[in-house]
């Protein structure tokens, strides 16, 4: 049975992945202007990874789609590479820190 709160999961998840990537995107960007210490294949890594992500993430959401889920439930089942993708990045980065 679907509830509101299987709604709301599912936007706070897209909420956190927005708030990674946003994250991701500050720390690489200052690595390119120099304010951010940076591995120097950082920026052919953040075209190299997405494929991959997405790739997962459609698989499990077309698996969760043929498993008959809900909408929500399909939503978070793509949300979860993307998310860990996303995370695992932001942790690397913000461990380097800014560049002295």
């Amino acid at each position: 049975m679907r509830t509101p709160f299987d709604i709301w999961r599912a936007g706070f998840e897209v909420a956190r992945l927005g708030v990674e990537a946003h994250a991701v995107i500050c720390m690489r960007t200052l690595g390119m202007t120099g304010a951010w210490n940076t591995p120097f294949d950082e920026t052919w890594r953040m075209w190299r990874e997405k494929p991959d992500a997405f790739v997962v993430a459609m698989g499990r959401g077309a698996e969760a789609i043929l498993q008959g889920k809900t909408p929500e439930r399909v939503m978070s089942e793509v949300l979860v590479p993307l998310t860990i993708e996303a995370t695992q990045n932001r942790q690397r980065l913000s461990a380097r820190g800014r560049r002295r």
